[in-house]
């Protein structure tokens, strides 16, 4: 009988995890078109159809850095199905970025966001300073509503390892 309290709160949490939303979240994702580390442009609507994750960072945040390999882990493994977007605000430039890119393994495009306006766009930082924390993490569904968004925390640090990233993606992609 202690079995079914478990399970029942296991569940729980799950369905609150599974349904949790960032305060930036539950909206159309804003459309960008910015240019990668090689020059050439990319943007959202190369990835319709396809659950896409989008990491506002910078290639000098220790944070970033770490993150880059869960990222990199879930591209890999979902390939064709998730879309994985890095990017980078200023003062990160096209050397930075494929500095980056080469330093960490990276094979997802990392995007260069130099006058902030698509950072502006998804994180809404409040003025007058306008800033915000890295790395942030958005969930855009096949339909390109951002489902859910995440800055990196003790509360959910899970979301920024592979493994927890990975259920994450999988739940929008069952959600089908």
């Amino acid at each position: 009988m202690p079995r079914l309290p478990c399970a029942l709160a296991l569940l729980l949490s799950f369905c609150c995890w599974l349904y949790a939303a960032g305060e930036l979240s539950n909206r159309p994702a804003p459309e960008f078109r910015l240019q990668d580390a090689k020059g050439r442009p990319v943007s959202l609507a190369d990835y319709k159809g396809k659950v896409i994750l989008i990491e506002f960072m910078s290639t000098t945040c220790p944070h970033c850095q770490k993150f880059a390999s869960a990222l990199e882990a879930v591209h890999a493994k979902f390939k064709g199905r998730v879309g994985v977007l890095g990017i980078a605000t200023h003062p990160d430039n096209a050397s930075t970025a494929a500095e980056f890119a080469q330093t960490y393994k990276v094979t997802y495009p990392i995007l260069l966001d130099l006058t902030h306006s698509t950072a502006m766009s998804y994180l809404k930082p409040p003025p007058p300073n306008y800033s915000f924390s890295i790395p942030h993490l958005f969930v855009v569904d096949q339909s390109g509503y951002i489902r859910d968004d995440f800055t990196q925390n003790s509360a959910n640090s899970e979301f920024f390892t592979p493994e927890g990233l990975s259920r994450l993606v999988g739940a929008y992609l069952g959600r089908r």
